[in-house]
């Protein structure tokens, strides 16, 4: 199955894309060891976080068309985190994944939300934190990776908007209130 996945990928996929996916994997997969999780239900999320990556902009908005997909108004606005829609529908549908928490997963990766799983919690920070990252944000996201996943997601959370701040753009309402039921 996963070999399956993995040469779609590869052809579907920019080769920088394929090479953060697989890194998400590994960072995933140690993720899931260190706090207890399932480390093939990581490997999964992780493998698929970005599978709807290849679609250019019209692929994804028809996509989307064509499979009911809804888009939030902000969403409307900042197309970046649709891609988690379309790859937890294409997870269940192309790739027939029929584990539920991982196309969950796979959908809470980009923005986050209330009440994450510990799946949905590694899958965000994983994408954020994996070796082929880089940046003083993205090291600061990892070391508070290894001491507690709750205080790793909001600095992971920093390192996947820098693109809203370098435009000044509004964060995503889910991601608001994720690190709002964080902060208690």
């Amino acid at each position: 199955m996963y070999d399956n996945i993995i040469n779609v990928l590869k052809t579907t996929l920019f080769e920088n894309r394929f090479t953060h996916t697989i890194g998400t994997c590994e960072s995933a997969v140690v993720l899931a060891a260190k706090y207890s999780a399932c480390e093939e239900q990581a490997y999964l999320a992780a493998l698929l976080h970005d599978c709807a990556r290849g679609l250019n902009y019209d692929e994804t908005l028809t996509y989307c068309q064509e499979n009911n997909i809804e888009l939030d108004e902000h969403m409307k606005n900042d197309f970046n985190p649709v891609h988690a829609l379309v790859g937890a529908h294409m997870a269940k549908h192309q790739f027939k994944v029929e584990d539920e928490a991982v196309i969950q997963a796979i959908l809470r990766h980009a923005v986050g939300c209330e009440n994450m799983t510990l799946l949905d919690k590694i899958t965000f920070v994983a994408d954020a934190i994996e070796p082929n990252r880089d940046g003083p944000d993205v090291e600061e996201a990892r070391q508070a990776a290894e001491r507690n996943l709750d205080e790793a997601i909001p600095l992971a959370l920093h390192v996947k908007t820098r693109y809203l701040r370098a435009t000044n753009s509004p964060m995503h309402p889910s991601s608001i209130s994720m690190l709002k039921e964080l902060n208690g």
